[in-house]
């Protein structure tokens, strides 16, 4: 069944995900005046010059929407609706240590790094597939117990 709450959860992970690849992750400056603007694919310095340092987190949050999309349309093989969930989870984990290290290179020190909203959207994905994870599994148990009792 395609109208589920963890297809709602997976939808919404999808559409969160493409709305961190299309907003501003962070900003880092330097005394004040702003060096880069960080988006999810590259960051723009100060003269208008663009840098592709963060082509991984578009990359890794790409596939990440791209598999919650694929996971809805696997409805009928939940075991495996929830190990893609898994999957998608550590794809967000590796997000996150991926800014950490496009952090580190693109503010050294002496500089600042400020997150900006759309950082924070990784986090609500994967605790979108966390909830469908733990409904895909409910859903498991249920059809199994069904099997037991014919």
């Amino acid at each position: 069944m395609i109208q589920r709450k963890q297809t709602i959860f997976l939808f919404l992970a999808a559409v969160i995900g493409i709305l961190s690849m299309c907003m501003q992750l962070a900003t880092v400056s330097f005394e004040g005046l702003t060096t880069y603007r960080i988006f999810s694919l590259w960051a723009i310095g100060q003269s208008g010059a663009h840098t592709f340092i963060p082509c991984p987190l578009f990359i890794l949050m790409l596939l990440s929407t791209t598999l919650s999309v694929v996971t809805i349309f696997l409805y009928k093989r939940r075991p495996l609706q929830a190990k893609l969930c898994m999957v998608n989870i550590f794809i967000m984990v590796l997000w996150f240590l991926s800014m950490i290290v496009v952090s580190k290179q693109l503010a050294p020190d002496a500089m600042n790094f400020h997150l900006e909203m759309a950082s924070s959207f990784p986090a609500v994905v994967a605790i979108l597939l966390f909830m469908a994870r733990k409904g895909i599994l409910a859903d498991e148990r249920l059809v199994r117990a069904a099997d037991r009792i014919r």
